[in-house]
């Protein structure tokens, strides 16, 4: 049993990272608006939110700025799709799965490279409406979370 909670404490670290993962001169980011190519600024706007508290809540050491940081960090807004994915007997959908794709650049200003890109990440989320759930609050928050984590993840796998 203590193994198997020291081996879950272990990967719920998996998927987080702070300030000393970055390299050490990155002491400030400039999260800049989501660029919207699906005229959805709402959701352009939720994917901004998620990406700063996803920075605030797991690297504190490094301040959010408005101008002149030592690392931009920029997304586009590729794509948005909300389509049935499970029926019931009677032909009504049951729930719906929320696919969102983005591109993402995270860039050393100080160093003058690449910390971090990719053109076509995507992610998705399901939600139930049997069960009284809806598109933008359940569907869109789970995809933002799952882009969060990837984003994390793969940046990880960079720095």
């Amino acid at each position: 049993m203590l193994l198997v909670a020291l081996f879950a404490g272990f990967l719920s670290g998996c998927y987080s990272f702070t300030a000393s993962t970055l390299p050490s001169h990155i002491k400030t980011v400039q999260i800049h608006e989501v660029e919207d190519k699906t005229l959805d600024p709402v959701l352009a706007n939720n994917i901004r939110a998620g990406v700063l508290d996803m920075f605030k809540s797991n690297a504190g050491g490094v301040r959010i700025v408005n101008e002149n940081a030592n690392a931009d960090f920029e997304m586009v807004l590729l794509s948005y799709t909300n389509k049935p994915e499970n029926y019931n007997s009677s032909s009504d959908v049951e729930t719906y799965r929320v696919t969102i794709r983005v591109s993402v650049k995270f860039y050393d200003n100080v160093k003058d490279k690449i910390i971090y890109e990719n053109k076509s990440l995507s992610a998705d989320g399901t939600y139930d409406v049997a069960k009284n759930e809806s598109e933008d609050r359940h569907g869109q928050a789970r995809a933002i979370e799952k882009l969060q984590d990837l984003i994390v993840a793969n940046a990880l796998a960079k720095w």
